[in-house]
């Protein structure tokens, strides 16, 4: 599938800005299913140079500075991208057991992270009732991502970046990057390696299928490193394991390694952002 993504940030600021640099992860990468066909970001103000390069997870970051009065910064993102579907045979699983062998330069996602901590005792105990000795890796996994898809409740209006993941747990609720953050925080309680993932979802589904949560919206989910296997995506706000209508943005520990856009800004306390995300299939 070809899709084109519009992903526009609009920054209204309380008074104007006089100077303010920022790092923008807007553009999306290749993958293994997944090649960029045409990827480009428009910036007003007007700015004369935009730096790209690679974070530490292979993401496009890309970094500019405005230093002229501006009341507002927008920036857009049009990207063409080609998405191949992920064929995952559940059946060919490996045992799970806490001895699993994980590469080093793996080993960056077991560790807790910003938004990620690991050492809650409640969130241990809910990844022991899926990892059990014998019991497949592959299997484990899909269990816990179908048991938050349907036990825990999409709200909007629960959460925000800062709330905790143990929290997510006892209140049951939450949106895509909560329930992203709670699967890796059980993950990695064990020693599973696993990363945060941020894109995108088709905007309208097949037909027949039905529509997906946080279409036309920045989306979230999980990928897993399963040994001699490889990475494995699941998508526990929806229940599935992503395939062709998910388009992959950038990726690491948690949400704080691919915020969309950050920086630093001189003369404001106070601003307003909107976001606009489309996603529109060329096929």
């Amino acid at each position: 599938m070809r899709y084109r993504v519009r992903h526009r940030n609009r920054y209204q600021y309380g008074q104007p800005v006089s100077l303010c640099h920022s790092h923008a992860r807007l553009l999306p990468r290749d993958t293994l299913n997944q090649q960029v066909l045409s990827a480009r970001l428009t910036i007003l103000p007007v700015i004369e140079e935009v730096h790209e390069r690679q974070d530490l997870f292979g993401n496009r970051v890309s970094q500019f500075s405005i230093d002229e009065l501006h009341a507002e910064l927008n920036v857009s993102a049009e990207s063409e991208v080609e998405v191949r579907p992920t064929r995952v045979d559940l059946e060919n699983d490996t045992v799970w057991d806490d001895g699993l062998e994980i590469p080093l330069k793996t080993r960056l996602y077991c560790r807790p992270s910003l938004y990620v901590p690991t050492g809650n005792a409640d969130i241990r105990r809910f990844a022991c009732g899926f990892f059990k000795a014998g019991r497949g890796l592959l299997e484990s996994i899909n269990a816990l991502n179908t048991l938050i898809f349907h036990e825990f409740v999409y709200d909007q209006n629960f959460s925000d970046v800062e709330t905790p993941v143990g929290l997510v747990l006892s209140e049951k609720r939450g949106v895509c990057q909560d329930f992203a953050h709670l699967m890796l925080a059980t993950l990695r309680s064990l020693g599973i390696a696993c990363r945060y993932v941020s894109g995108y979802l088709e905007t309208d589904p097949p037909p027949g299928q039905p529509k997906l949560m946080d279409a036309d919206a920045s989306h979230a989910w999980v990928s897993v490193f399963v040994p001699g296997t490889g990475w494995v995506d699941f998508d526990p706000t929806n229940g599935l394991l992503p395939s062709e209508r998910h388009v992959t943005l950038a990726w690491g520990r948690d949400y704080g390694d691919v915020v969309p856009l950050k920086g630093l800004m001189t003369g404001v306390s106070q601003h307003a952002l909107e976001v606009f995300v489309d996603v529109t299939s060329l096929d």
